[in-house]
């Protein structure tokens, strides 16, 4: 059963033209023109228990509207969705808000005047959590961060990497099953960015949390996600594995050989003709700083059996380098943004 059942989720709103300067101002006293936008279309998916999904797509794309419709911030102009099998989200009963979390790149929960400790007691006082288990638990998210003492520190005395910190052990006191992250990188250096990123990945393999992520960090995506969700203008394009991403587009790795003379080079490129169901390969032969390049395209399925059709048949000494590659993350996504799969 899953755990979070989204069905033909969507919002709507209404804003209005306004033309500029004094003109456009007094018109629009008079006469205002709306303009009916579509945050999100109709979206539907499933959620089980123990994922790491991400939820992707270009700024303006809907990630965050959808965030806040399944966290109850506001309500779907239409669908709706269905926690832990028994709450309507839109509603937002107190039940289904103890059992989730939130965490905001760019907004703070922590009080910045006080220290992390006194935010933790109050959130501890609002879900009623024992004085036992909110220990057991504070020490357990402070060990993961390696942050004992950064607690007794006024927040706004604290970098932008430690306050995220506080604000994640802050979001799991009260033990939640389902976490919503929306950019929560944003802005971190790349070793407060992995200290994040090994948190989560240990709250969801350890302790099970159900994890939602928002992020325009490719290493984010990379390191986390098992699965992936992309919208586009509201609309949801992807949804599935991440490894398969790439080859719903690409299809195809990259690979370039490079060899110690032109006989060996062309030895390459016999050895790839003389491999069965190598026909559609077209290797490419050009000098490279005093040495020869061979490149390539192919498809996964078929690297391995080529790599081991040119080892077998051309002297190991004679090459010198292999480099296989792909397109990078942001790429992809690019080309399934704009053109879908």
């Amino acid at each position: 059963m899953a755990l979070l059942r989204v069905t033909d989720l969507s919002k709507s709103y209404v804003t209005y033209r306004k033309d500029p300067g004094l003109t456009g101002a007094i018109k629009a006293l008079v006469h205002r023109i709306p303009i009916a936008v579509d945050a999100v279309k109709p979206v539907s998916f499933d959620v089980a228990r123990g994922e790491f999904i991400g939820l992707l797509g270009p700024n303006g794309a809907g990630k965050t509207t959808i965030l806040k419709m399944l966290t109850g911030l506001i309500a779907p102009s239409s669908g709706g969705a269905t926690a832990f099998a028994e709450y309507d989200v839109s509603k937002r009963p107190r039940a289904y808000l103890e059992r989730i979390g939130m965490i905001m790149g760019q907004r703070n929960q922590l009080n910045p005047d006080l220290p992390a400790i006194d935010s933790f007691r109050l959130a501890q006082a609002i879900y009623g959590v024992p004085d036992a288990e909110f220990q057991s638990r504070l020490d357990q998210m402070l060990g993961l961060f390696e942050a004992t003492e950064l607690i007794h520190k006024p927040v706004r005395k604290l970098s932008l990497g430690e306050r995220m910190q506080m604000e994640m052990t802050l979001s799991l006191l009260h033990g939640p099953e389902l976490l919503f992250l929306d950019e929560p990188t944003i802005g971190l250096d790349f070793v407060a960015a992995r200290r994040i990123r090994n948190f989560l990945k240990a709250i969801n393999e350890s302790l099970g949390v159900t994890v939602i992520l928002t992020s325009h960090y490719a290493k984010d995506i990379e390191e986390l996600c098992r699965r992936v969700i992309l919208i586009n203008k509201g609309v949801r394009v992807y949804d599935g594995p991440l490894s398969k991403v790439d080859e719903r587009i690409h299809g195809h790795r990259e690979v370039e050989i490079l060899c110690a003379s032109v006989g060996s080079a062309g030895q390459v490129v016999s050895a790839l003709a003389a491999l069965p169901g190598m026909t559609d390969v077209a290797p490419t032969v050009s000098p490279r700083d005093a040495i020869m390049r061979v490149q390539f395209s192919v498809t996964p399925r078929k690297l391995a059996g080529a790599l081991h059709g040119i080892t077998t048949q051309v002297a190991i000494s004679e090459i010198l380098d292999i480099k296989i590659s792909e397109a990078e993350l942001e790429t992809v996504f690019g080309e399934i943004y704009a053109r879908g799969v």
